[in-house]
């Protein structure tokens, strides 16, 4: 365990400025430091926060763990490499997901991916003839990114070509995890082509994985996920950043990694059969709006 000298308190609601909220959970953070965390929830509309949380200066530290794997290569244990055989599958059907969202129309498609991580993505996408731009705040993986991919990936999106403008944008499992949501939607919105497509991955902590598990649930991620998003947090952003909420779509392939986690959490091992069986279940439960993890396809009025 270690101890972080600064934390610092969200004390209003990013969606609605309300300064007052309930206490929800104290979620330990299982992954680096072992240290407890809160979660509470907006009393006017009941977006979810971690507060305190620690400030852009010690987050950093949070990271630094081998299972955050979006920023790793393959490891050598089974789990690792079922999970990296799965994240090319799952960058190829993004590809393909982002290919009916913005039809090519006779024209070069450009694409961002903000926290491409090592640029599995962005290589796929690549491959498939579209002209891509990365933003990883990372070094360690910008610098695996920019080998996989053969180009300069930026640090910030602020960084990113001021005249360079984009008919698909992604940010998978990338927005509860920066500190201002709002400004960074509102940025996007204004770097996008006029009908252009934002897609998130987000955590969904209405799912019944997430109340199986509970406090133990591995989604929670605090605290680096600074924000829990509903559905229905997720229209109002995208409503108060200038997007129009277009589809929500299942991530069932989540549900079988994060209860795999969950269960080393609850149970100290990953407990392969009961993680598939409740993943499984989760499914199920969840339908086409409600699993463990949700797609979100914004869309930028033309």
């Amino acid at each position: 365990m270690f101890h972080v000298e600064h934390l610092e308190h969200i004390a209003s609601c990013p969606l609605c400025h309300s300064m007052e909220s309930d206490s929800t959970l104290v979620v330990r953070d299982h992954m680096v430091s072992q240290e407890d965390f809160s979660i509470v929830a907006c009393s006017s509309c009941g977006f979810m926060r971690t507060t305190p949380r620690p400030s852009g200066e010690t987050i950093g530290r949070y990271y630094d763990s081998p299972a955050y794997k979006s920023h790793n290569e393959a490891g050598r244990g089974l789990f690792d490499i079922l999970y990296h055989f799965l994240r090319g599958y799952a960058a190829r059907k993004k590809v393909q997901f982002f290919h009916r969202l913005v039809p090519s129309k006779s024209k070069i498609r450009v694409l961002l991916d903000v926290g491409c991580g090592i640029g599995v993505f962005l290589e796929e996408a690549k491959k498939q003839k579209w002209t891509v731009f990365g933003v990883e705040i990372s070094e360690n993986a910008r610098k695996q990114a920019e080998k996989r991919i053969n180009q300069l990936v930026f640090e910030k999106i602020e960084d990113l070509p001021v005249e360079q403008k984009f008919d698909g944008i992604s940010l998978f499992h990338v927005l509860e995890h920066l500190p201002d949501p709002v400004h960074t939607l509102k940025v996007l919105h204004e770097r996008a082509q006029p009908g252009a497509a934002l897609v998130l991955a987000l955590p969904n902590p209405k799912s019944w994985d997430a109340e199986h598990y509970g406090v133990h649930w591995a989604a929670w991620d605090v605290p680096i996920h600074f924000w829990h998003f509903t559905k229905e947090d997720v229209n109002r952003l995208a409503t108060k950043t200038g997007w129009q909420l277009e589809s929500i779509r299942p991530m069932r392939l989540d549900a079988y990694y994060v209860g795999l986690l969950s269960e080393s959490f609850q149970h100290g091992s990953k407990r392969w059969i009961a993680a598939t069986w409740k993943g499984f279940w989760s499914n199920i439960r969840g339908g086409r709006e409600n699993t463990s993890s949700l797609m979100y396809v914004l869309r930028k009025p033309s």
